[in-house]
């Protein structure tokens, strides 16, 4: 009997269509016999696919691209299947807004910015998901809009989105970026207020894919009924008829199938509900436009040089074709 396949998520409103596709039997009805792991960071999806302890995973797309160009410190067949969702990060902090709603760029965003620093009295510490990450990049944009050098005005530390509400209590950050639901969450429980995210730097932006490990990618019928799985699902979250029903599988226990998120607060990030930064569930396969601006990010990041800009190029497209059918 074959081993069911591992499929990688993080407690994250992105995780929906995968955890919906697991519930509701759409991967069943699609011959897949799937476990989801819930894995506690980022790094560990990265590792996973990595060294095929993982045959797919939602995750965002650099640390995918990094992963697959062997930046983790072992390189790794990975193809993206599926886009997963479009924006819903949320930029953070904590204390009291200098401003009215979030920051605007230029010298309003500035003077915002320092007279909030100035009330912390040093250098404000700012959480992200991961060094290779588009939170990273949204940040970076973001504080480049408002005239703050991210490289020596602020510290950046990584941590699990989850851990950043546990973090800002503590006040053992004064910020993060993060995605859907941890950003609302922070604001409901009155730890931070949002002053920007993926809605006023970059909207609709690419955030996750799904992607498959060379274990997956060497069965194509998996591939082909994984692909059709997943864009079922996904045509399923995106729909705001489905967003209490959603809110509660997510709500769910672990152990249950869920990811034990926060209802209230994941209620209000999905589609059709009324948060700031909501996430969008996008079907279909890659296109170049989908990775241009993240390319041209990690380039002038020095992440990658002019081989590997043209390698991460031909990334998008049509699913290839597997080496040997199952």
């Amino acid at each position: 009997m074959n081993a069911p396949l591992r499929i990688g998520v993080l407690k994250l409103a992105d995780s929906a269509p995968v955890i919906m596709a697991q519930q509701k039997g759409i991967f069943a009805r699609h011959g897949l016999e799937t476990e989801i792991v819930v894995s506690p960071s980022w790094a560990n999806i990265a590792d996973g696919l990595a060294w095929n302890r993982m045959d797919a995973a939602v995750i965002f797309a650099p640390l995918a691209m990094m992963t697959a160009l062997g930046h983790r410190g072992h390189g790794a067949e990975l193809c993206p299947l599926a886009r997963i969702s479009r924006g819903g990060n949320t930029i953070m902090l904590r204390g009291i807004n200098p401003a009215s709603g979030v920051w605007q760029a230029g010298s309003h965003g500035r003077n915002a910015f320092d007279i909030w620093r100035n009330a912390i009295g040093r250098k404000p510490r700012i959480a992200i998901v991961h060094m290779y990450s588009t939170h990273l990049l949204i940040l970076r944009r973001f504080l480049k809009m408002i005239d703050v050098d991210m490289e020596n005005e602020v510290t950046l530390s990584v941590m699990p989105p989850a851990d950043m509400i546990h973090a800002l209590a503590e006040n053992a950050i004064d910020g993060g970026c993060v995605g859907p639901p941890w950003g609302t969450e922070a604001e409901q429980l009155g730890l931070a207020f949002q002053v920007g995210g993926s809605a006023t730097v970059l909207p609709g932006h690419l955030e996750k894919v799904l992607v498959a490990s060379g274990k997956l990618l060497a069965c194509e019928q998996k591939v082909s009924r994984m692909s059709l799985a997943v864009q079922e699902a996904l045509s399923f979250c995106q729909k705001p008829a489905h967003r209490e029903e959603i809110t509660q599988a997510l709500a769910a226990p672990i152990a249950d199938g869920g990811l034990l998120s926060p209802p209230a607060s994941t209620r209000t990030i999905l589609p059709g509900g009324e948060a700031r930064e909501c996430v969008t569930f996008s079907d279909g396969t890659l296109l170049p436009s989908d990775l241009d601006w993240i390319i041209s990010d990690m380039t002038a990041l020095e992440w990658i040089g002019e081989v590997e800009q043209q390698m991460l190029k031909r990334w998008s497209g049509p699913i290839p074709a597997a080496s040997s059918p199952v």
